[in-house]
């Protein structure tokens, strides 16, 4: 079993932050494990290699089951993933706006969404996913799609312009985010500006750089359990613990205890599986 986060190649490393290679076992007496998805700045694909997925939208009691291959953009409901009892994918995550770059599709149209792959990027995935279901070893995987993802970014005509690096600037530091001061910066007007970045991103600026923030807290409490929520809530940029609480809220459903309550209780923890990063 493995839950390892995998550098791509460098020449993908504008388009692809990480490759997150996960296999996960559990014995048949067991429930079938529950995973926490709040709400979070990624857009990215997932190619399952073994076991189907269902998503619960925890807000509407929806169960959806996932494709084998998808795309998807950002998710703006909190989700449950009930998994089966053996597991195995490759999740690409991308960079913000790089489905965009590849693919010329307005992310606002993915916004929430899982697409099957194939209806987006054809059969050629097919093979993608054939070479995947054959590896011997986890080493192959992110090599795979090196080579799938390296042969994409060769037909993008056009390299990347200043105001498509906004997203991973806000991503990496959402409290420093000022929108008048950005648009400014690229003689944008505020509307033209929050126009430009939903085709890229799918949602406003304003919006990704609160997911970014909130995001950012969940984590940080999560490595960091013993550190006290209003000292999280300082470290991450916000005014005060209650503004936490109420993003906590919109983009998890729940208080911050309860979503690191849940969030411990995922299935690569009751494995111990430690996602770190592999030397590929």
């Amino acid at each position: 079993m493995i839950c390892q986060r995998c550098h791509p190649a460098p020449i993908l490393r504008p388009y692809v932050k990480e490759y997150l290679v996960l296999h996960m076992k559990f014995g048949k007496e067991i429930p079938d494990p529950v995973k926490a998805y709040p709400v979070n700045p990624e857009e990215g694909m997932t190619f399952v290699i073994r076991g189907t997925k269902t998503a619960e939208t925890v807000e509407t009691g929806m169960f959806k089951v996932r494709p084998k291959t998808y795309v998807f953009g950002l998710p703006n409901a909190r989700q449950n993933f009930h998994l089966p009892p053996e597991y195995m994918m490759v999740h690409v995550r991308f960079q913000p706006g790089a489905i965009y770059k590849l693919l010329r599709i307005p992310m606002y149209e993915l916004l929430h969404q899982y697409i099957e792959a194939q209806a987006i990027l054809g059969k050629e995935i097919n093979e993608v996913e054939d070479q995947l279901a054959h590896a011997t070893t986890y080493d192959e995987l992110p090599l795979i799609l090196d080579r799938y993802f390296t042969k994409r970014i060769s037909r993008v005509k056009f390299g990347f312009e200043p105001i498509e690096k906004i997203g991973s600037i806000i991503l990496s530091n959402p409290q420093a985010f000022k929108l008048s001061q950005t648009a400014s910066d690229a003689c944008l007007s505020f509307r033209q500006f929050e126009k430009r970045f939903e085709r890229q991103i799918g949602v406003t600026p304003k919006y990704f750089a609160r997911i970014c923030r909130f995001y950012q807290a969940y984590e940080l409490k999560d490595i960091c359990q013993d550190m006290d929520w209003l000292s999280i809530a300082v470290n991450t940029g916000y005014t005060d613990y209650q503004h936490l609480v109420k993003d906590f809220k919109r983009f998890a459903g729940v208080t911050p205890n309860i979503l690191i309550r849940e969030s411990n209780l995922n299935p690569e923890r009751q494995l111990r599986l430690n996602a770190g990063f592999a030397g590929l």
